[in-house]
Order: C-alpha cells, then sequence, then structure tokens
C-alpha cells in the first residue's frame, strides 16, 4: 500500500488572485480585527499621540515560504544567539575590529568610547541579556537554482514587530478558514508565533535575577514613535507574568541623563528606587544621541548594576563590520567550538567585503560592483531599514568615497529572493496586489553570564515589500508585516 503524502504544497495555499468583491470582504473585516486585537500603529502625521490609529501595513494573506529554509532558520537560531553572546565579551577583538571605522562613524566611535571605560573598570553587573532577531532571506541560488538561508542582518537593539507579528499570525489563521483551506492544512502550513511571550519571559527572567520586587524596568524609548503599541505589548505581557504596572517606566535617553544617578554601590537609581533591567527601544541611531548629554546618560547605564539589554559589549557586537569579519577565514570559529555548528552558521552567511581592506580578491570584488551595480549592496553602519545604497549611487560612492571612510561601509552581494505575490493592505492607500519579496526574522533570547548564557528561540517576523523596492523595514515605511504559509516542494 502507497504512504500517504501529507505534504503542504504550493499548491495548498490559495489560488490568487482572489475574486474583487472577496478582496473588498477580507479587508473590511482585517480592519476591524486589526483596532480590535492592537494590530495597529500610530498616524505618520501625528505620531505623538495613540488617540487615532491605523491598521498596522499589513497582508492579507500569508505568504508561501520553503519549510526547509523556515525550519534551517529556527535550526541555528540559538546559535547566533549564542555566538554574538560571546562576542560581546571581547572587548580586544571588538576594539581592533572597529579601528578603522571609528575614524569616520562617529556613532560608532561613540560606542567603542563607553566599551573602553567598561573594560577599564570591569563589568558592574555579570549578566547580560540579548534579545535578538535574526533577519534572513530565501535565496535562489544563480547555479544550483535552489532556495537556501542567507542572512541580511543580526538585530540585538530594539528588535520589534513581534506584538504585530503574533497578532497577524491569528488574522492569518482566520482568513485561510475564511477561504475554506482545511483545518489540518493550516496547522501544518501556520507555525506557532509567539515572540512577545519570548520576549516578556526574557525580561521577566531579568527583573527576578536583579531580587528587588521594587525595582524598574526601565523602557529606553525615542522623543516620538509611532509603532509605539508594540512596545506597549511587551510591557503588558509582563504586568501578566507578574511585574507591577508601578515598577514599569518610559523614559528617553534625553530624560535619562536628568534623571538618573549611580549610587555608591553602582546602582543606577531613579526616583530614589533602582533600576533592575534596562531595555533599549532607542538608542541604535545617532538621531537618538542628539547631544552629549544622551552618551552620558547611555555610559552610566553601561556603568552600573542595571541588565541591560542591550549592554554595550553586545551592542558594538551588532555592526555590520562584526558580521562581515565573522566572514572571513577563521573568525568565526574563534568563538564556535563546534565544526559542525560553524559550518552551519556560515552556510547562511552572505558574500561581505570590506571597502578598506586591499587585497586582491576585495579590489577584484569592489570593481565588479561597478561593473554589475545590480549584484550588489553597499551599506553602513546605521540600523534601521533604510539605510542601504543601490545601483549608479552605489557604483558614484565607490568611486568617489575618501580612502579615510572607506571603513565605515560594507560592501555585500545582493541576493535574489523568492518572488510571491500578495496583497499588500496600508491604511488609507487602495490595496495593492502585487509581486513581492520576503524576509524572515527569528526571535530568540540568550541570557546569563560570560560562560553559561540560557538560549530560547520563539517566534518569528515576515516582511513583505514589492520586489521592485530596495529599502526595507515597516517602520520606515518600504515594508508590510506578513506571516509565512509554509510549504515543501515536490
Amino acid at each position: 500500500m502507497a504512504q500517504k503524502d501529507d505534504r503542504i504544497l504550493l499548491l495548498n495555499a490559495p489560488r490568487l488572485p482572489l475574486p474583487d468583491d472577496k478582496v473588498a470582504e477580507l479587508i473590511g473585516d482585517l480592519h476591524d480585527y486589526a483596532h480590535a486585537h492592537g494590530l495597529v500603529m500610530r498616524l505618520a502625521n501625528d505620531k505623538m499621540s495613540s488617540a487615532v490609529c491605523q491598521t498596522t501595513p499589513l497582508t492579507l494573506l500569508p505568504s508561501p515560504f520553503p519549510k526547509n529554509v523556515f525550519d534551517d532558520a529556527v535550526r541555528i537560531q540559538n546559535l547566533y544567539a549564542s555566538l554574538y553572546h560571546y562576542i560581546a565579551y571581547d572587548f580586544d577583538f571588538l576594539i581592533d575590529i572597529h579601528k578603522n571605522v571609528v575614524k569616520t562613524d562617529e556613532f560608532t566611535r561613540n560606542m567603542v568610547e563607553i566599551l573602553k571605560k567598561v573594560k577599564a573598570q570591569g563589568l558592574k553587573q555579570p549578566i547580560t541579556l540579548a534579545i535578538q532577531r535574526s533577519d534572513y532571506m530565501c535565496h535562489k541560488d544563480q547555479f544550483s537554482a535552489e532556495y537556501g538561508l542567507k542572512q541580511i542582518e543580526i538585530n540585538n537593539i530594539a528588535s520589534s514587530m513581534g506584538a504585530h507579528a503574533q497578532r497577524l499570525t491569528d488574522w492569518h489563521i482566520r482568513v485561510l478558514k475564511a477561504l475554506e483551506v482545511p483545518d489540518d492544512v493550516i496547522k501544518r502550513a501556520i507555525p506557532e508565533n509567539k515572540p512577545i511571550a519570548m520576549i516578556a519571559e526574557a525580561l521577566f527572567k531579568a527583573w527576578s535575577h536583579f531580587n528587588n520586587p521594587s525595582a524598574w524596568v526601565l523602557v529606553v524609548v525615542e522623543n516620538v514613535n509611532q509603532n509605539q503599541i508594540d512596545q506597549r505589548h511587551v510591557e503588558y505581557e509582563l504586568e501578566k507574568l507578574g511585574v507591577p504596572m508601578t515598577c514599569i517606566i518610559r523614559r528617553t535617553l534625553t530624560q535619562c541623563y536628568e534623571q538618573l544617578s549611580l549610587n555608591e554601590s553602582s546602582d543606577l537609581i531613579i526616583d530614589g528606587r533602582p533600576v533592575a533591567i534596562v531595555y533599549f527601544r532607542a538608542g541604535y541611531s545617532p538621531d537618538h544621541y542628539p547631544t552629549n548629554k544622551e552618551w552620558k546618560a547611555r555610559e552610566r547605564m553601561e556603568l552600573s548594576t542595571a541588565i541591560k539589554t542591550p549592554w554595550i559589549g553586545l551592542q558594538v557586537a551588532n555592526t555590520k563590520k562584526t558580521q562581515q569579519v565573522l566572514s572571513e577565514d577563521g573568525v568565526l570559529e574563534r568563538f564556535v567550538g563546534k565544526p559542525r555548528e560553524a559550518r552551519d552558521i556560515r552556510t547562511s552567511f552572505a558574500g561581505m567585503w570590506a571597502l578598506e581592506n586591499k587585497d586582491e580578491i576585495t579590489l577584484k570584488v569592489v570593481q565588479g560592483a561597478q561593473k554589475h551595480p545590480d549584484a550588489f549592496v553597499l551599506k553602513p553602519q546605521t540600523e534601521g531599514g533604510a539605510a542601504l545604497h543601490t545601483g549608479d549611487e552605489m557604483v558614484q560612492m565607490l568611486q568617489e568615497l575618501p580612502e579615510e571612510e572607506r571603513g565605515a561601509y560594507i560592501l555585500m552581494e545582493k541576493l535574489r529572493p523568492m518572488i510571491i505575490e500578495n496583497y499588500l493592505v496600508v491604511a488609507q492607500k487602495p490595496v495593492a496586489f502585487a509581486k513581492a519579496v520576503s524576509e524572515l526574522g527569528i526571535y530568540g533570547y540568550a541570557f546569563g553570564a560570560k560562560d553559561a548564557p540560557e538560549l530560547k528561540t520563539a517566534g518569528h517576523l515576515l516582511r513583505t515589500k514589492p520586489e521592485t523596492t530596495a529599502m526595507g523595514g515597516v517602520a520606515a515605511g518600504y515594508a508590510v508585516v506578513d506571516t509565512p504559509f509554509l510549504y515543501e516542494f515536490i
């Protein structure tokens, strides 16, 4: 008797396009569902208030994504969390690899200067927490035509959009049922997605470890933030776990400078109570440090007993430069002792090259990028989804960048992601049925002392954008939140 084939195939997904009247019906339901469940963002023209919100930019349906590629991303997340946990403690390594970057990149230079002070004074708090999201594309190899996992970047600070992704998963299950997709198909095609529970669990562990029931969870925020609701869902989950709402406080870096102090025991004090954990939802962009006051506030935090997520070592490790250096021969293996684990991580690397290197390979790659700009992208150290250079702009930069500024940029191969079709829903705009590409993010954490981190992986985010759009980032306005419909190849 032939064995039953229970694989989920692409043909099990809804066939697109849908009838126009069905799309209109589902879109109406979607907006109601989004507002009823907190799947919303502040208005772009009123980011200071949540009085009026709009549906988060998202897809109507889950997007097809190969199951084997998704499984690979989940499988190696703990390896990445462990890798960056150990890199963060290697002060000399981090200082050395950024020695050219800091010559012209003021933001990275200020971070490294704080790292040096922490090194000189020693860690006041040996316990650290990394709440991480590793972002990938499903890349089509130009030779084998097979799809595989290639990393775009690691996010060790302000790993966002988890609340939107978690709620959108529930909506996508609902819409598949509305389209009469069988329950057994939905169960296998839509993976469980609980990143907010995982993030709150990590923060709760850190708060509990501090062992002071009146200590603060300090959430460091931007002055203006359109994505405030995503942050709030983490706070509400923390309250469910047992952190009193009277112990959660939100402050900008400027307010931190004005209100935070260190006592004789290096405790970080605000309103007469110690801070147990500093949860950075800001601090990753130069814009967040408009004056020296904000840098002083950051230094004060790093020299305290508060548990930081991320701490300064982890944030300095979170540069494109670190990512590029890890791709060089033997560097990754310095931090990953098991050859098999190192191989699994290295397989996910995309090609990356440092512009300041003078070796023959790098020079040929730079020449290749100038001749074939469609095959490369140029990235600075800046985080946030809206900072990369492509095409003619990239070629011009490669030709004109002064020698002393080249260390602040990384040249990366341009990946060839899978192209899918979906409905992109952006509030107050017509629904767009478009060819699109997706970027997969996997959430996880590493918590503990230098030699014994506790690791956990839970939750994912898919961000989808029109295939013609070079930039990424939902908050930056280029992409929408999505979830994967996992399928297997025949």
